[in-house]
């Protein structure tokens, strides 16, 4: 994508409408190139913070955010999130057990956001120790994937799958394959309503039927 408005407002609508749209509590994507926070990349990280926060800006009121959860060498890692529908996922019962096992709070204060920041920490943390950029397993916790699945990709070391889509399924394969056809339904309406002129604040409180 080009850094610049349009390139990311395209790159949210091709990868996030889902979450635009309030039927995924959060969506991630990479923006390419060197985006680690040095002397030499510093200001390509800075132009793409200020290109984000500004579609945040857009968004206001909307239920919807965007921001920059990891700079990164291998790329930038944005994520679209509706705080009330992601806070209410990660502190059900048995996700918040897992992740308070893994060092996040659920509870308290501001704890959303010091998970996100602590998400984005272990993202970058392991792109250091990792060439590829691999991605800690609870990302799919924060990303709404079904519990089940997680766990079984984490015991399974991500072999065995029934099927794979939006994330690789482990049970309950006919229920995961008709929520991959709605996330694409979802984002060939929202690249079409894009390319008519919509906004993304239009998008973001527009509701799709199941």
């Amino acid at each position: 994508m080009t850094l610049d408005r349009d390139g990311l407002e395209q790159a949210i609508v091709r990868h996030c409408s889902p979450t635009l749209v309030g039927i995924k509590p959060a969506c991630l994507f990479n923006v390419p190139g060197d985006f680690a926070p040095s002397t030499a990349t510093g200001q390509r990280a800075s132009r793409l913070d200020a290109i984000v926060g500004r579609a945040n800006a857009r968004l206001a009121g909307t239920g919807a955010h965007v921001r920059v959860l990891a700079h990164r060498s291998c790329g930038a890692l944005v994520l679209v999130y509706r705080p009330q529908m992601l806070a209410r996922g990660l502190s059900s019962s048995r996700v918040a057990v897992a992740l308070n096992a893994w060092g996040y709070k659920t509870t308290g204060p501001g704890w959303l956001e010091a998970s996100l920041t602590r998400l984005g920490h272990r993202l970058e943390c392991r792109q250091t120790h990792d060439p590829d950029g691999g991605f800690p397993h609870e990302v799919g916790l924060f990303l709404g994937y079904p519990y089940d699945d997680v766990m079984a990709f984490i015991e399974h070391e991500g072999r065995d799958y029934l099927c794979c889509g939006c994330w690789k399924v482990y049970s309950h394969r006919e229920q995961a394959e008709a929520c991959f056809e709605r996330y694409k339904r979802c984002t060939r309406d929202c690249e079409e309503m894009l390319g008519h002129g919509a906004t993304l604040a239009q998008l973001a409180v527009t509701r799709v039927a199941a």
